[in-house]
């Protein structure tokens, strides 16, 4: 996942994830990663509209994600 995670920062590509939260809800999220500190990802998150920070243990399965310029 981590190589994934860095070639979406390079290429500015999205991620859509299915995510767990602290509380124990799941969700499904489209990222656009920023950076990753190998605990962390800072990322644009398009169901909040804005830049959020998600812990790479609690994201549940990830697929790379082409969008239209």
């Amino acid at each position: 996942m981590t190589n994934l995670l860095m070639r979406c920062i390079q290429e500015r590509a999205a991620i859509e994830m299915i995510y767990l939260s602290e509380k124990g809800v799941i969700s499904h999220r489209l990222i656009t990663p920023y950076s990753f500190d190998g605990k962390l990802i800072t990322a644009y998150c398009a169901v909040r509209k804005q830049i959020r920070t998600f812990e790479l243990k609690n994201i549940l399965s990830v697929q790379f994600r082409f969008l239209p310029s």
